[in-house]
């Protein structure tokens, strides 16, 4: 999309949007380093750490005041980018950024709720499952507000249906991922490809079964990714959107391999953080691919024409 076209008057609260979704992809990773490094109840008060805005910055506190700090500076960017859209858009828009500032509070309320109650497992759930949805909002939002085109992006309807199929499908996979890890059932099969020595260890825990879950999961969700990805490419000529599937099946071949290396390394910072970041990353592809071929009027043209 060339913002060289874009109606000033949308410019701001559009960046705005983008710099919000940047940010909160960044407060996805510092949160996956937030359980990854044992952190999560680094600061045992909320919303202070030790009484104080400020405590020093050392072991987890470091990772969970960091994760904090973050998800204030997105605070504030929702907020920002919803009274940008008032003042710029109208109240239309503007109550599209009321819903992401009602989301962020959500996740802000979740977040607090794990600390006090100590990391429930839903609870904690819950707060990534929040997150993708804002995360997801957010470029919808900056979707929205995208200048008109002269030549809009399309896509067959069934292959619209499939990217829509595939981005639910990996949004569950990545709650079910988040409950895996929230039950200390990461390391619940430590053999590979196997589990427990078999595809289905039936008779065993249930946080062995929801592990092998998951890994089968991964290869029904990476089928449907790929399918949407050959779809796509077949479908259109466009460059972004080609460029868009193409990345499809290299993230999720990497998505495999990060999930392989978690368990090798017995859950290794970086590998298990990349794992959720790489999550995100497919969502986001797939939305954006979504909405790029969505056949409605975007508020700009709306605006443009009112």
């Amino acid at each position: 999309m060339d913002d060289s076209a874009e109606k000033p008057s949308l410019a701001l609260p559009r960046r705005l949007a983008v710099a919000a979704c940047g940010a909160t992809f960044c407060l996805l990773l510092i949160g996956g380093l937030v359980h990854n490094t044992r952190s999560s109840l680094a600061c045992p008060d909320w919303p202070l750490c030790f009484g104080s805005a400020f405590p020093r910055m050392v072991g987890g506190v470091f990772y969970e005041h960091s994760h904090r700090l973050v998800a204030a500076t997105v605070g504030i960017l929702t907020i920002l980018t919803m009274a940008a859209s008032f003042v710029y858009g109208g109240a239309r828009l503007g109550l599209l950024g009321v819903g992401a500032l009602l989301l962020v509070v959500a996740q802000g309320v979740l977040g607090g709720i794990t600390v006090i109650f100590r990391l429930p497992t839903l609870v904690s759930t819950s707060h990534l499952a929040v997150s993708l949805l804002f995360f997801c909002y957010l470029i919808w939002l900056a979707f929205k507000m995208r200048p008109p085109s002269s030549e809009p992006l399309q896509l067959p309807s069934g292959t619209r249906a499939l990217v829509a199929a595939a981005a639910a499908a990996v949004y569950a996979q990545s709650l079910v991922g988040a409950l895996m890890r929230h039950l200390g059932a990461g390391l619940a099969c430590v053999d590979f490809p196997l589990c427990r020595g078999a595809v289905w260890p039936s008779g065993e825990h249930g946080s062995v079964q929801l592990h092998a879950a998951h890994r089968l999961a991964a290869l029904v969700v990476a089928a449907l990714v790929i399918a949407a990805a050959v779809s796509v490419w077949r479908a259109s000529t466009n460059r972004t959107l080609r460029l868009l599937a193409l990345a499809l099946p290299a993230i999720v071949v990497a998505q495999i391999a990060l999930g392989v290396f978690s368990v090798l390394t017995f859950l290794g910072v970086a590998p298990v953080t990349a794992h959720l970041g790489g999550a995100a990353l497919l969502l986001a592809d797939l939305v954006c691919i979504r909405l790029a071929t969505v056949p409605s009027v975007s508020v700009a043209r709306e605006i443009q024409f009112a």
